[in-house]
């Protein structure tokens, strides 16, 4: 089967490698030791953390937390991808569990809230007050206690958290001089790392590798200062279930950020502490909040609220960075996935001998825009059309064409709307005629046991429908790769049998079943009279997909009403112990209807389904009529010669834009009118948008002689004005809203980003003058910094955007 070049996002140079730290430990408490510990260590590399992030590769670790039954332990999170992220003071705690030896309490929870919220920051950001005033408090207690533990007569969980955070530190910061003058202290440090459970953990340790870096960017860095701000206030918030709460503000009046846990907190803290309002519990937290070079200032307003104002000079600072680096765009300050990382995404899969229609446009494109994001990100994927060229539909079909053209077909001149009527045809006389049926159902066994004659037939359908695929795929810019229902075919038995024998397949009415909790209707992986459906190749995909493509996670995108089919055949594939949530993934992402104007599914006005190429035509006819209107009002700037293919590239762009735009498991109305709108959150107002600005970088160059070399050392960006500000903020937003799609695979994410990014870049080049300004270099560095992210988005989006409108 033929296979084409992929066309992917163009891929920006790599950020600065991730700093890793190789972790030994094996038995509970002392893996909860060194999680503890080294991450500790590992962040006062870079910057504050108290999440390890482990890959899905990290076989290890998966092995151990099954072990030790940590499956759905509190706060260890299975998240959809395969990442396993544990929190510290919440893996603590639940490792504490199966040693039997360690009861929660709300004193183990304070002492492991202070460890984590107060002496956690103070030590990992070398801030010598709080340090001496954290220690104060570990010596008091351990000073009150028999044990001289803080809350056990024996070594508990608070001892080693408190211990591994500063141990790792100590022998290299001589500035903790705390440490060494403190008899109390260096006793506890000295007795905890010699007790069996590190002794006896060294020794049989398998390794881990810990992420030492949870920053991607402005978002998630101003995040950290505010979650450190809220323990190092409160650190008894998290035992009260609180979590660092900051958002992003709706008017820029009030800052960037807002913290919002005031309201929350002040109903959850004991009173004698004293606090009265939430606006005293939100000035608490902005006494705590740690100098740092990224906020300018925070204010309590209204009944608590904490807004949150960026520094101008760290936007600047920044920019320029981005600048400078030759990418002309903020990068994320994490490193890329692990190469060896697999996703497979199953996406687009027609009917071979039917017309693509409408409904598979959105499995095409965000299938399409799900790999590209992930590519982006250094995923390695790989895109699989699940095409339907197998089934009972097909032995109808050979006897239909055997019928009309005798048993040796000549179809040279057939085209795929041939096949769609020759589909009708057989679908009629299958429902009406007996006859017809049984010799029908006959050509399927001889199909699938390989017979000259039925074999050839089936491969011209085939043939002429992947032709027709192929063009449809060519025209939106989408590459995958076919491995339809007939791959599976010889795999199917070897599935089944090896289903029966763990004891999953029943035997129902003469079918074999295989029966999910959960769900009423069965699998049914062989039919009663031996035959095969969607099951059998479904469960025998999943298993060659996770087995011999060694895939860490798989992708599957379809309609909405096949999610209890999926979910079914996921929990059968872990039934069988084909894969766990700790080593793979596997995901269906289900799409909503296209409806039309009445709010049924899209239709023609004959009441036939809408074929996909007649969608693309409608909307390039539009879209080329409204460009040469506009060149005609002298209102365009595109040549003759171009205007067809502009209009293409519109057309197709608007489509993608115009669902992608979408949560994908909605459904929407479909309108060329508002797809083709110029105002508005359309792809058209997106592309005029990003065409301005290419206009404004290619006329300094002709009418002014200036291009700018951000890379240069004399070059310098300077943004006084609060729309530069504005806009700056919104480039800096860009790494953290990759790291979001990236988790959750939701094209609609850079979607509102690049409309919010395409709306504060319209209201900078409005409001400030570009060319010929005093400002111009360092605002046309803005302006192509600005059109290198939107680009980057079209591409994750698969729009092929002109340069020229």
């Amino acid at each position: 089967m033929g296979k084409e070049k992929k066309q992917k996002a163009e891929v920006p140079p790599p950020p600065p490698p991730k700093r890793t730290v190789q972790v030994t430990g094996a038995n509970e408490l002392h893996v909860a030791a060194v999680l503890a510990g080294v991450n500790l260590f590992a962040a006062s590399l870079s910057s504050p953390t108290s999440v390890a992030c482990y890959p899905p590769k990290g076989e290890a670790l998966a092995s151990y937390l099954s072990s030790a039954g940590l499956k759905k332990a509190p706060g260890v999170m299975l998240v959809e991808n395969g990442t396993v992220c544990v929190g510290l003071r919440a893996c603590l705690s639940a490792l504490a569990v199966p040693t039997g030896s360690h009861i929660i309490n709300a004193e183990l929870q304070q002492w492991l809230s202070f460890v984590e919220g107060t002496l956690a920051p103070a030590v990992v950001k070398k801030l010598p007050e709080k340090v001496d005033a954290a220690i104060s408090t570990l010596t008091a207690r351990l000073s009150s206690t028999s044990s001289s533990m803080l809350t056990e007569a024996k070594l508990g969980v608070a001892d080693i958290y408190a211990a591994c955070t500063l141990l790792p530190i100590a022998a290299t910061t001589p500035s903790l001089s705390p440490l060494s003058c403190n008899p109390v202290l260096t006793s506890f440090l000295s007795s905890v790392p010699q007790t069996p459970h590190f002794t006896k953990g060294f020794a049989d340790a398998p390794t881990f590798v810990v992420d030492s870096n949870e920053i991607t960017g402005v978002i998630s860095e101003v995040r950290l200062i505010f979650r450190d701000a809220l323990y190092a206030a409160f650190p008894m918030a998290s035992a009260l279930g609180v979590k660092p709460a900051v958002t992003l503000t709706k008017d820029s009046k009030n800052g960037e950020f807002q913290c919002n846990n005031a309201m929350e907190l002040c109903k959850k803290l004991p009173k004698d502490l004293g606090f009265r309002a939430p606006r005293d519990v939100a000035t608490k937290i902005v006494e705590c909040v740690p100098k740092n070079d990224v906020i300018e200032k925070v204010e309590v307003a209204g009944p608590g609220f904490i807004n949150i104002f960026l520094s101008n000079a760290y936007i600047v600072k920044e920019m320029n960075n981005a600048v400078k680096s030759g990418s002309a765009k903020p990068t994320s300050k994490m490193g890329k996935v692990s190469k060896d990382s697999l996703t497979v995404v199953d996406f687009s899969s027609p009917n071979i001998a039917k017309d693509m229609h409408v409904g598979h446009l959105r499995s095409t494109i965000i299938g399409e825009s799900v790999c590209r994001i992930l590519e982006y990100q250094g995923h390695k994927t790989k895109r699989v059309n699940h095409v339907g060229d197998w089934g009972t539909q097909f032995g109808m079909l050979i006897q239909y064409l055997k019928e009309k053209f005798g048993e040796n077909p000549k179809m040279e001149d057939v085209d795929i709307q041939d096949l769609t009527g020759f589909y009708k045809g057989a679908k009629v006389k299958f429902d009406e005629d007996e006859d017809f049926k049984k010799v029908s159902q006959t050509n399927v066994v001889k199909l699938q046991a390989g017979d000259e004659g039925c074999k050839a037939i089936w491969q011209v359908l085939c043939d002429v429908s992947r032709k027709e695929f192929e063009k449809v795929y060519s025209r939106l810019g989408v590459t995958v790769e076919e491995c339809g229902e007939s791959f599976y075919n010889d795999k199917i038995p070897g599935t089944i049998e090896e289903l029966s024998a763990l004891g999953l397949v029943v035997q129902d009415g003469g079918a074999k079943c295989i029966f999910v909790p959960g769900f009423k209707i069965p699998l049914m992986v062989q039919k009663s009279d031996g035959g095969f459906g969607y099951d059998s190749t479904d469960m025998a995909a999943i298993s060659y997909r996770l087995r011999e493509l060694k895939a860490d996670r798989i992708v599957y995108i379809t309609d909405f009403t096949q999610g209890d089919h999926f979910s079914m055949c996921f929990r059968a594939a872990r039934m069988a112990g084909w894969y766990n949530p700790t080593s793979a993934d596997v995901v269906h992402i289900g799409f909503g209807v296209v409806q039309g104007e009445d709010g049924k599914r899209f239709k023609t006005r004959s009441g036939e389904t809408v074929r996909l190429v007649d969608l693309l035509d409608e909307s390039v006819r539009r879209m080329e009529e409204s460009l040469r209107e506009r060149t005609k009002e002298g209102k365009g700037s595109i040549a003759e010669g171009d205007i067809r293919s502009t209009a293409e590239k519109i057309g197709y762009g608007a489509i993608k834009y115009f669902d992608l735009s979408r949560n994908p498991t909605s459904n929407y109305i479909f309108s060329y009118d508002k797809m083709l709108d110029t105002k508005g959150n359309t792809g058209v107002y997106l592309m005029f948008a990003y065409a301005r600005l290419k206009s404004i970088i290619a006329k300094a160059e002709s009418q002014h002689g200036v291009k700018v070399d951000a890379t240069s050392p004399e070059f310098n960006m300077q943004m006084t004005h609060k729309n530069e500000h504005r806009l700056g903020f919104e480039l800096l937003k860009f790494p953290d809203v990759l790291s979001s799609v990236t988790s959750t695979l939701s094209p609609s994410g850079v979607c509102e980003y690049l409309y919010n990014l395409a709306l504060v870049a319209t209201s900078f080049v409005t409001e400030c003058k570009v060319l010929g300004s005093d400002e111009m270099e360092s605002r046309l560095a803005l302006c192509e910094a600005t059109a290198g992210v939107m680009g980057e988005c079209f591409g994750m989006l698969s729009i092929d955007v002109p340069d020229k409108i």
